[in-house]
């Protein structure tokens, strides 16, 4: 199988900037972890699985502005992460009378809050609390090596870890508002979109920048540029074979798998008209498969459009609550 790149003449130069200052940082360099857990979680349906309740510890609110800020804390419903990442850390932003709700991912190598917080920190002014969930092995969730430096395998429980902890936290906010959305950009619309598809009642959601496969923005778009294939395929003579491997172990998380959400009518697939990473294909292949979703083309790149077009990501999470 030739897995050709995207072209890059058609991705945004800051597209292309960040992949070339990041193609040093030599991600999967620790190969590819436990064999045995790779082999359970590219053959189990895990994400579908209903997590266990949990219990959110929330500690004091804070006022800003007429909204109210709290963090908090719940032990991860999947056990199997290791004990630095099992705590999980969340932020919430509250304002009195919202009715709806949204549960938002963190991306790859987002760590804390404040990204998200600078994009849609005008969501709860627009009638949509926010829950913020760090994804395992970031923040205050890493393990000692750092989040630079996971394997494979421990990539593939992250994933799993973020959409049990997601369902969670629904089920747990599930009494309290009418609407609940699921949003994510990036990694994260693509593990928001899972999240969606096998949460077993109507929430809506948000996938931005994403599409319906992280395969090839592993193997073809610029993230590959990063992708240590050397140390996945034991040599530089054996890179083909590894990206051939990665591009099947990223494809058990293909949305299409799975059955669309309840509400497909309810879900926005926003995707960035000259995104490098994504390619455009992925985000029309998760349209099609999502029978009834609205489908969008943000004027910007993957990363230009978290700086120009906030206002659009925030109307893509904002809307897709109303159709519910």
């Amino acid at each position: 199988m030739t897995l050709a790149p995207i072209p890059v003449n058609a991705a945004h130069p800051l597209d292309l900037a960040v992949a070339l200052l990041s193609r040093r940082s030599k991600m999967f360099s620790q190969g590819w972890g436990d064999e045995a857990l790779l082999q359970q979680l590219s053959a189990s349906g895990s994400y579908a699985d209903q997590p266990l309740p949990v219990a959110v510890q929330w500690g004091e609110t804070r006022e800003r502005r007429g909204t109210a800020r709290r963090d908090g804390t719940f032990v991860s419903p999947l056990h199997r992460l290791p004990s630095e990442a099992r705590t999980v850390h969340l932020r919430a932003w509250l304002r009195p009378g919202n009715t709806a709700a949204c549960v938002m991912v963190a991306a790859s190598r987002d760590e804390g809050y404040y990204a998200r917080e600078h994009v849609f920190g005008s969501l709860p002014r627009r009638g949509l609390d926010l829950y913020l969930l760090e994804n395992p092995f970031y923040g205050r969730r890493r393990t000692p090596q750092g989040p630079s430096r996971i394997t494979i395998s421990d990539h593939g429980l992250m994933v799993l870890g973020m959409v049990l902890e997601a369902r969670a936290l629904l089920d747990d906010l599930r009494p309290r508002y009418p609407k609940l959305v699921m949003a994510g950009y990036s990694m994260a619309g693509h593990m928001a979109a899972i999240t969606a598809a096998v949460t077993p009642y109507p929430i809506a959601c948000a996938a931005l920048a994403t599409g319906a496969s992280a395969s090839s923005i592993y193997t073809r778009g610029l993230l590959s540029w990063s992708v240590d294939l050397d140390a996945l395929g034991g040599g530089s003579t054996q890179r083909s074979a590894a990206r051939e491997r990665l591009h099947y172990l990223f494809s058990a998380a293909d949305i299409t798998h799975y059955p669309p959400p309840l509400r497909a009518d309810a879900a926005i697939i926003a995707g960035c008209k000259r995104d490098g990473y994504v390619l455009r294909s992925e985000t029309e292949r998760l349209h099609q498969h999502w029978q009834g979703s609205e489908l969008r083309w943000i004027p910007a790149g993957h990363f230009s459009a978290l700086m120009t077009c906030r206002r659009a990501l925030c109307d893509c999470v904002a809307q897709a609550a109303e159709k519910l």
